[in-house]
């Protein structure tokens, strides 16, 4: 889903470039290392080889083609974990590789899509709203 950037600070870009940085550009959840802004694949394979990551097998040479073959899962994006784009307290951000931050959303994205549905008339078959803190 793509960002709706008038819910965000002015300075979202800088407070998101903190919070990657401060990260190590590694994936708070799983520990996957991922591209810094304006890093090329090749320089992001380059230092890659002395990082020590399960998916990426050097040894078989196929960590180049997961990482070409794969390239948004090592995109490292900036969650809000209450979802409230409005709330950047440092509590309230984490980095999270695409994978995981897809992960964290989903329960929020279930319960805005079922929602939305029952906003256009849809019935719901349990009689009851998603409740995503469960």
């Amino acid at each position: 889903m793509p960002m709706d950037r008038s819910r965000y600070a002015k300075n979202w870009n800088e407070i998101a470039l903190k919070v990657k940085s401060d990260a190590g550009w590694k994936c708070q959840e799983c520990g996957r290392p991922c591209r810094m802004t304006n890093e090329t694949l090749f320089a992001f394979i380059t230092r890659m080889e002395d990082e020590d990551w399960p998916e990426l097998d050097w040894v078989n040479h196929t960590a180049a083609s997961t990482i070409c073959e794969h390239p948004t899962r090592f995109v490292l994006t900036v969650a809000h974990l209450n979802q409230d784009p409005s709330d950047n307290a440092p509590c309230n951000l984490r980095a999270l590789c695409a994978p995981c931050h897809l992960r964290h959303d989903a329960p929020y994205r279930a319960a805005n899509s079922q929602a939305k549905r029952e906003r256009a008339g849809q019935l719901t078959l349990l009689g009851g709203a998603i409740d995503v803190n469960s």
